[in-house]
């Protein structure tokens, strides 16, 4: 399935022109005199996932519903880290390398939860805010989503494996949370280990159960490999200190 072409057939026939930015190589689409790109990655992630095109139509709606986000839509509520593969051609303008696979990027959601947007220096502006307001704020909205989740475990042969609910469509950046321990680790124990294979998989143990990790690298990879947003097969050990990747099961496994 050529979702490139399917893509620009419907701009075509919605009566969005559009061009291919130079730069970027990514679709400049004009939505009411506003200029948006547009990088297909993940859309071709999604299609190739089920096979259903009718990701496209609902890719096309939620680029137009979030097209005003810089002014109108913008809110500070809405700023969140999310863990993003560092793999893509253009980086976000705020990122923060997490590990060789890793970055955090600055995101905004749109407020139906279905658009995820990196934040560019434009949107920063428009809420008359600095690069590190913006940053704390994005903590302090992961902060708070945690505070609202559910945390649940089960036991594997003594070990307390933790999954998160949340409405969040990106559960893995939850470990970013100030409130990490506070609510997890009152459940785990601290330190912790963590896989992320996809925005929304998550997996906590109390890191004391080294031995634990080989017998979760079947899992990882498959979710990694099936994944519509594949993030990384690394796995991390959190602390008071930082966050850091203490090894990678091997992705072709």
């Amino acid at each position: 399935m050529n979702v490139r072409a399917l893509f620009e057939d419907e701009l075509r026939q919605r009566g969005f022109p559009f061009t291919i930015d130079p730069e970027s190589g990514r679709h400049a689409i004009e939505i009411e005199g506003a200029r948006v790109l547009v990088s297909l990655e993940n859309l071709q992630r999604d299609v190739l996932s089920d096979g259903d095109s009718g990701h496209i139509s609902r890719f096309i709606d939620a680029i137009i519903s979030s097209s005003d986000l810089p002014g109108r839509e913008m809110s500070t509520e809405r700023l969140y880290w999310s863990f993003e593969s560092n793999d893509y051609k253009e980086r976000g303008d705020f990122r923060v390398s997490m590990s060789d696979r890793v970055d955090r990027v600055l995101i905004h959601l749109s407020s139906d939860g279905r658009m995820i947007t990196w934040v560019t220096r434009a949107m920063i502006e428009s809420l008359g805010m600095s690069e590190s307001d913006a940053g704390s704020k994005a903590f302090a909205n992961l902060a708070s989503a945690l505070s609202k989740a559910t945390v649940e475990s089960q036991d594997i042969d003594g070990v307390q494996l933790s999954f998160i609910g949340t409405s969040l469509p990106f559960k893995t950046s939850l470990i970013l949370a100030p409130n990490l321990r506070e609510v997890v680790g009152a459940v785990l124990g601290w330190p912790l280990m963590a896989v992320i294979p996809d925005r929304d998989f998550l997996y906590l143990w109390e890191a004391r159960h080294t031995d634990f990790i080989q017998r979760i690298g079947k899992v990882v990879v498959h979710e990694y490999s099936q994944a519509p947003y594949p993030i990384s097969t690394e796995v991390y050990e959190i602390s008071d200190q930082k966050i850091r990747a203490i090894g990678e099961f091997p992705r072709g496994a």
